[in-house]
């Protein structure tokens, strides 16, 4: 077989490190997650709190695998190893974006601050309809939100008034 080597360049290293991070977040799943609360002998919630953080990082190593897989056959680019500039500023303002999603999701809840994340990464990558932007920010985030809190019986952090707001609408 005549395979290449996979070339390394800024998106096979932050691949590379997702999947070495989510194997060791399903490794170690049991440090990362606190048991469930006990009421009388019995957990307060109908699923275990390490199911779902287990799936997502079982998806996030699955997808990186196959993605890393899949460039060992690909053709190699025909340009310079070095990442260009705007590929340096395009990943850092989607890291800056990320760590302001990380640290606005508790002072504002989950649905502000995925709104916003979701908004500033379509401008990133170029979006410019406004119907666009404002559906895919408005309604992303409450969909994620009524199937975590419906379906997985998952707490997200949200803002009081929200919560009595979805309280009263779903009964």
């Amino acid at each position: 077989m005549n395979r290449k080597a996979i070339r390394v360049t800024p998106e096979v290293v932050v691949t590379t490190i997702l999947l070495i991070g989510s194997v060791l977040g399903v490794v170690f799943m049991g440090y990362l997650v606190a048991p469930p609360k006990l009421l009388m002998g019995r957990a307060l919630t109908a699923i275990m709190p390490g199911l779902f953080p287990g799936l997502t990082f079982t998806l996030i190593a699955v997808f990186c695998a196959l993605f890393l897989f899949s460039l060992r056959g690909a053709p190699g680019q025909e340009r310079g190893t070095a990442p260009t500039r705007s590929e340096w500023q395009r990943g850092s303002v989607f890291f800056g974006i990320m760590i302001l999603y990380a640290l606005t999701m508790e002072p504002i809840g989950f649905l502000f601050s995925s709104a916003l994340a979701i908004g500033l990464l379509c401008l990133q990558m170029g979006n410019r309809s406004p119907v666009q932007i404002g559906l895919l920010s408005v309604l992303s985030p409450v969909l994620v939100y009524l199937a975590a809190t419906r379906l997985l019986a998952v707490s997200l952090p949200e803002l009081n008034a929200i919560e009595l707001i979805y309280s009263r609408l779903l009964g």
